[in-house]
C-alpha cells in the first residue's frame, strides 16, 4: 500500500506500482483485507495497519465447548483481534418453522388422589401432569448457528448441537478439519446443552507473520490510500477502519448505507451470509458506501477470568493447557507464550480507550475497479452512539415437515437457490445452481474468480476480463497462472498472474476445491445476483396436513385447531376410537404397581412404606438443593 499522507485531490488514474518480481513457480499474491486503527488528534493522525493476503489456508480446527505512527513501528497483530472480538457485527438467522400443523393433540388424565401418596411425586421428571400436549412439535434443527465473526486470524462460529454426530458433520461440511470421531467427545457437552466454538485460521501460507506497521503523521484527516491498493487486490476486499476521537467519525463524501436484516439468510449448508450481502449493498450504490458496524464508547479488552481448567476435563490429552477443554478466555496461557504480542495488544487498546472517548468502526468491500479514490473520514458531531450493529434474519423453512409438500418440484427448486444465499457474484454476474452447488454466470467481458471471503471460506464472483493495471505493462515477466489448471467447461485466462476461468455457454463457475474456479453445466438460475434469502419463495406453497399424533397407553386425541392446518390429503382425521378418553388410572397404575388376575392387587404395608420412603427422601433431598 502507499503512503497514508493526505492528498486535498486526487487524480482519476489507477496508481499502478509494479509488485517485487516473482519466479517460476510463483504467483501473484492479491491483498485480500486491510484493517486500520486511526488514532485522530488536531493536525495528526497516527495509523496502525494490518493487511491480510490470500493463499492455501493451513489445515487446522479448534473446537471449544463453553457454558454460557512518519514515524515508524510495529504495532501488536493482538490489538485487531480484540478489537474485532468486541465490535464485530452480531448477526443471527432466525428459522422460522412454515410446516402445517395437526388440528389435533394429546389429553392425559390428571394425577389420581392416592391419600397419604398424593402430592408427594410433584416435581418428579418424569411426572405426567393435567392438561394438553403438543406430541406432534417438531424436533429441534441438529445444529443451530448463534453468530460468525472473525476474530483476528481466527474464522469462527458459535453455534448449539443437538446431535453430537450431526455436528461433526456440519463442520466437516463447513470446511472444518475434524475427525469423524470427535463426535464422542462432543457428546458429555451437547447432553449438558452447552455452545460450541469452532475457529479455523485464514491466513495464507508464509504471510502470517506480517506485523502491522504503525505510522504517526501530520494531516488533518484519516485517509486510506485506495489507489495504490488497486494494483494487487482480492475482488470484494474488505476495508475496516477503527476511528478513535473524541466524537465519532462518518466517511467523507460517500454514503453510510444500511444492512437490509432481509436478506441476511444462511445457505444450505449453514453459512450465514453477512459478508456476500454487505459487498452486495455497497454495490447497490455504486460501490463506495461503508456501513458502520460499531459506534460507541471506545472498547477495553474484555479477557474473562480464566483458571477453568482441571485434570478432570482433559479429554483431548493436552495436560489442561486450555487449548481444547478451557473455553473461558479469548486468550489462555498457552496464547501467551505462542504470540508474544498479545500483552502489548491488550495494552494498546487499553491505552485507546484511555485516551479517546469514542470509536467508530466503519467498513466497505471494494474491488480493484472501483478503487478510484481514497477514503477519507471526518467527525460526525452528534451522531447516535448505537453501539455493535445487531442483524437478524427471519429465514423460512420446510425441511423439518412430516407430510409432503404438494408442489415437490417447486420446493426442490427453491431449496437449491437457497445455496446463492452465500454467494455474491458482482454487478456482472449472475447466481446460478450446478449439480453441486451455487455457481456465478459471468457476463460478457467478465470472468470468473476464486477468492477467500470475508468468513475464511473459499468463493467465486465475476471479475472484469481486462484487470484495473497490467501489470505485464512494465515489461514484467510473470509466469503463466495458467499452468496445470483446469477450469472443467471453460478455458483458464492468465490475469494479472492469477488464474481465471471463462465458462462456455450454459456452465456457470463454482468456487472449486483447487485455485481456480471450474466450470459445469448452469441447473437452475436464481435471476439475480445472489446474496439474498430465497426462502421466502416457500410461503406459498401448499403442504399436505399431518396425521395426528400417536398419545400412547392413557391418552386419546382432541380437536385444538390450528393456525397452520395445511391440505386435506387425506389421513388426517383420527379413527373415533383415538378421540375415546381412556379410563383414569388407579393409584396402583400411578405408581407402577402390578396387578393380580383375580383384580386390583392391594399394595401390602412393606410395599407402601417403601414407596413413601422413596418419595419422601427424593423430596427432601430436591429441597435441599434448593
Amino acid at each position: 500500500m502507499g503512503t497514508l499522507v493526505h492528498q486535498p485531490s486526487v487524480a482519476e488514474a489507477c496508481g499502478c506500482v509494479s509488485p517485487p518480481a516473482v519466479t517460476s513457480g510463483d504467483y501473484a499474491v492479491n491483498q485480500r483485507a486491510e484493517q486500520i486503527i486511526f488514532e485522530v488528534e488536531p493536525g495528526w493522525v497516527t495509523a496502525h495497519v494490518l493487511i491480510k493476503y490470500s493463499g492455501k489456508p493451513e489445515s487446522f480446527a479448534w473446537i471449544v465447548p463453553v457454558p454460557e505512527v512518519p514515524e515508524l513501528a510495529i504495532s501488536p497483530t493482538s490489538a485487531f483481534g480484540i478489537l474485532d472480538k468486541q465490535t464485530a457485527p452480531i448477526v443471527t438467522v432466525q428459522t422460522e418453522n412454515l410446516c402445517p400443523q395437526s388440528a389435533w393433540s394429546c389429553a392425559y388424565h390428571d394425577e389420581p388422589s392416592c391419600g397419604g401418596l398424593r402430592g408427594l411425586s410433584e416435581g418428579d421428571d418424569n411426572g405426567a401432569g393435567g392438561g394438553l400436549s403438543d406430541a406432534g412439535a417438531n424436533n429441534p434443527p441438529p445444529v443451530t448457528v448463534i453468530n460468525e465473526q472473525v476474530v483476528g486470524d481466527y474464522q469462527t462460529v458459535t453455534f448449539r448441537a443437538n446431535e453430537a454426530a450431526a455436528a461433526t458433520q456440519w463442520l466437516r461440511t463447513n470446511g472444518f478439519i475434524v475427525n469423524q470421531t470427535t463426535s464422542i467427545y462432543m457428546e458429555p457437552y451437547v447432553q449438558a446443552n452447552m455452545v460450541f466454538v469452532a475457529a479455523k485460521l485464514v491466513a495464507g501460507a508464509g504471510v502470517s507473520s506480517i506485523k502491522p506497521l504503525k505510522m504517526k503523521y501530520r494531516a488533518a484527516f484519516p485517509m486510506v490510500p485506495l489507489l495504490l491498493t488497486a494494483v494487487g487486490a482480492d475482488p470484494h476486499m474488505t476495508v475496516t477502519t477503527y476511528l478513535y476521537g473524541n466524537e465519532p467519525f462518518r466517511p467523507m463524501g460517500h454514503p453510510i448505507v444500511q444492512i437490509d436484516p432481509e436478506r441476511i439468510a444462511r445457505d444450505k449448508g449453514g453459512r450465514v451470509n453477512y459478508p456476500m450481502v454487505l459487498a452486495r449493498t455497497i454495490d447497490d450504490v455504486g460501490g463506495d458506501g461503508f456501513v458502520v458496524e460499531y459506534r460507541g464508547g471506545s472498547p477495553r479488552p474484555q479477557l474473562g477470568s480464566g483458571n477453568c481448567c482441571n485434570g478432570s476435563y482433559d479429554f483431548c490429552g493436552v495436560g489442561g493447557d486450555g487449548q481444547c477443554q478451557c473455553p473461558g478466555d479469548e486468550f489462555d496461557a498457552q496464547d501467551c507464550k505462542e504470540q508474544g504480542d498479545l500483552v502489548e495488544g491488550i495494552e494498546l487498546v487499553d491505552a485507546l480507550a484511555e485516551k479517546y472517548t469514542t470509536m467508530t468502526r466503519l467498513t466497505t468491500r471494494i474491488s480493484p475497479e472501483e478503487m478510484r479514490f481514497d477514503p477519507t473520514f471526518e467527525r460526525d458531531f452528534g451522531a447516535a452512539r448505537t453501539g455493535v450493529l445487531t442483524l437478524r434474519g427471519t429465514q423460512a423453512s420446510l425441511s423439518a415437515c412430516a407430510s409432503q409438500v404438494i408442489d415437490q418440484d417447486r420446493f426442490d427448486v427453491v431449496d437449491s437457490l437457497q445455496s446463492c444465499a452465500s454467494l455474491y457474484c458482482g454487478v456482472g454476474g449472475q447466481c446460478v445452481t450446478t449439480a453441486v452447488g451455487a455457481a456465478c454466470a459471468c457476463g460478457e467481458d467478465t470472468v470468473a474468480q476464486r477468492f477467500t471471503d470475508l468468513d475464511g471460506l473459499a468463493s467465486v464472483t465475476c471479475v472484469p476480463r481486462t484487470p484495473t493495471c497490467d501489470l505485464r505493462a512494465g515489461g514484467e515477466n510473470l509466469p503463466d497462472a495458467c499452468v496445470g489448471v483446469t477450469c472443467g467447461a471453460g478455458s483458464c485466462i492468465d490475469r494479472n498472474g492469477v488464474a481465471v476461468c471463462e465458462c462456455s455457454p450454459g456452465n456457470a463457475a463454482r468456487a472449486g476445491a483447487g485455485g481456480s474456479p471450474i466450470c459445469e453445466p448452469i441447473v437452475l438460475s436464481s435471476l439475480g445476483r445472489g446474496a439474498a434469502d430465497f426462502s421466502e419463495d416457500l410461503r406459498p406453497l401448499d403442504v399436505c396436513a399431518p396425521p395426528p399424533p400417536t398419545c400412547g397407553s392413557g391418552g386419546w386425541l382432541v380437536k385444538t385447531g390450528t393456525t397452520r392446518p395445511g391440505v386435506n390429503c387425506g389421513g388426517t382425521e383420527p379413527s373415533k376410537a383415538a378421540t375415546q378418553p381412556t379410563l383414569p388410572p388407579t393409584c396402583n397404575e400411578w405408581f407402577g404397581c402390578g396387578c393380580q388376575s383375580g383384580g386390583e392387587a392391594p399394595l401390602s404395608s412393606i410395599a407402601l412404606a417403601w414407596i413413601t420412603g422413596a418419595l419422601v427422601l427424593r423430596r427432601r433431598r430436591r429441597n435441599a438443593k434448593r
